[in-house]
């Protein structure tokens, strides 16, 4: 508890300097903190398809190409 009434009391601080820092970090956490709620959908096999299938030809080239 008293690390939050220490980062109350700088962002109500009478310098400027410190008032800001503190003003800047509360606005940044508080947008963290939103975008975090955001829910971020992770990559299904249906989305590399393309790729892998092109990479898989690009191989099979090279491989030809070699050979």
């Amino acid at each position: 508890m008293n690390k939050v009434n220490q980062f109350q009391e700088n962002i109500n601080s009478e310098d400027p300097f410190i008032k800001g820092l503190y003003s800047d970090l509360n606005e940044r956490i508080d947008a963290y903190e939103q975008e975090e709620a955001v829910k971020i959908d992770k990559m299904r096999w249906k989305d590399a398809i393309g790729s892998i299938f092109f990479i898989l030809m690009i191989i099979v080239y090279v491989v030809y190409v070699l050979v």
